[in-house]
């Protein structure tokens, strides 16, 4: 077992939770983000070929200050649109939020019981959590608290990540490394005690990891279910106002 291995089995953690809160979607699907959703005061507002469009809840619609006028099936098409999407946004926020809290508390468990309380990688850990954690309210909450679909923010921070993930990776092994090195003091064998410690850290955060995997699966699919009626009213409310042909903030793969 060695520094390789060590770098693997973190990268398999950092990836997991690189991923969980931004959408994992391997086995379930792969959204695209196109643009932007607010919410102020229960109305909807979203840009589209340079114009800023307003939903009413009761499907009224309104390019800038001005009002389109709107047969009963669009506004229909309307209303359902704007009931789906100011339930899915705050169910989006804290669903991510929450499933993340949950798995890296599983996560920090496991390093807190083999490599002790104090382990610096849990810090490291912890600092990274609170970053995409920051990450997921900025992409789903304005300055003023209210529910937003900010797809740049979240595309950006989807990029970052995968950038930054090698560095990552390196720091965290380095830290894993310290801290078992810590711990060997007083062995007979340190050598051996360290190789035996970081095969048993990596099978127990490997199982985590599984267990984690396995335990979101619901709302991965419950996520993607969510975003593909959004896709499908989307291409219907194009279909039916000439004012927003081509609109679309997402798509399903």
């Amino acid at each position: 077992m060695g520094m390789v291995s060590l770098t693997n089995m973190m990268k398999v953690s950092c990836f997991l939770m690189a991923t969980l809160p931004l959408f994992v979607t391997a086995e379930s699907c792969r959204p695209e983000l196109h643009g932007d959703i607010e919410i102020k005061s229960n109305s909807i507002f979203i840009e589209q070929n340079n114009n800023t469009f307003r939903i009413e809840p009761n499907g009224n619609l309104y390019v800038d200050v001005h009002r389109v006028s709107l047969s009963d099936a669009q506004k229909a098409s309307l209303t359902a649109y704007s009931e789906r999407v100011r339930a899915d946004l705050p169910y989006f926020s804290k669903s991510l939020s929450d499933e993340l809290k949950t798995s890296w508390r599983a996560l920090d468990g496991v390093l807190a019981a083999e490599l002790g309380e104090q382990s610096s990688l849990r810090g490291e850990f912890g600092q990274f959590h609170q970053y995409l954690q920051r990450s997921v309210s900025a992409s789903f909450h304005a300055e003023d608290h209210s529910p937003q679909l900010n797809h740049k923010v979240l595309t950006n921070t989807v990029r970052e990540l995968e950038a930054s993930l090698p560095h990552l990776i390196a720091t965290v092994s380095s830290r894993g490394l310290m801290d078992i090195a810590a711990l060997s003091a007083g062995q007979n064998n340190r050598m051996e005690f360290i190789s035996n410690k970081m095969a048993r850290l990596q099978n127990k955060l490997a199982d985590e990891v599984r267990v984690q995997r396995n335990r979101t699966v619901d709302v991965r699919q419950e996520l993607c279910s969510r975003l593909g009626v959004w896709q499908e009213q989307e291409s219907e409310i194009s279909e039916l106002i000439p004012a927003l042909k081509g609109w679309k903030t997402v798509t399903v793969r």
